[in-house]
């Protein structure tokens, strides 16, 4: 009687087991990195609205008033559109709030037709009435359209990332972006 002896190694469908195998950690593993880098990325545009917004209340305090920004679409200044797009809320550059080259937006995406909208948006609302009480003076609305981690709005679900929210009885900003801050000139005291 003969015995044979199989040689050391894989055969065909072990190998392809073994290949699928490292194929799909590979692929659950890019999957946990890329969701991880859009959170990184939507950290760092949040902090950057707050270092905005804290100099946006620094010129209110010096000179009494908002300061004005473009009307890139609307009344709506658009900053951050791409990566050369440096222009938003201009005053606060020309006076020294914030520096030229502030680079708020780490990807800088705008894409009207793909739905892509990473920018930050600014606006100032005269004391009108039209979507918030009279009395509390000018105020102003600032936000980021689109997060890469948190899409539909937060009103529409729990948000991770807290301290948005700005809205008068007659519009909800939280329902216009996944982020949003703005504040009064004269805020009525309770």
């Amino acid at each position: 009687m003969t015995y044979h002896r199989s040689k050391p190694g894989f055969g065909p469908l072990e190998a392809i087991l073994i290949l699928s195998t490292l194929l799909l950690v590979i692929s659950a593993g890019f999957t946990y990195w890329s969701i991880n880098q859009a959170k990184q990325r939507d950290q760092i545009r949040i902090a950057n609205l707050k270092i905005i917004q804290s100099a946006i209340n620094q010129y209110f305090n010096q000179y009494r008033e908002f300061p004005a920004g473009d009307h890139d679409v609307g009344n709506w200044d658009l900053g951050y559109r791409n990566a050369s797009d440096q222009r938003f809320i201009a005053p606060l550059v020309e006076k020294g709030f914030l520096p030229a080259n502030f680079a708020a937006d780490p990807i800088s995406k705008y894409d009207e037709n793909k739905g892509i909208d990473y920018t930050f948006r600014y606006q100032v609302y005269q004391d009108d009435g039209q979507y918030c009480p009279r009395g509390q003076g000018q105020f102003y609305v600032l936000g980021i359209r689109d997060l890469e981690t948190d899409s539909g709005g937060l009103n529409n679900k729990a948000s991770q990332f807290t301290g948005s929210g700005f809205l008068c009885k007659n519009r909800n900003w939280q329902d216009e972006f996944d982020y949003v801050v703005g504040a009064f000139a004269n805020p009525i005291k309770k």
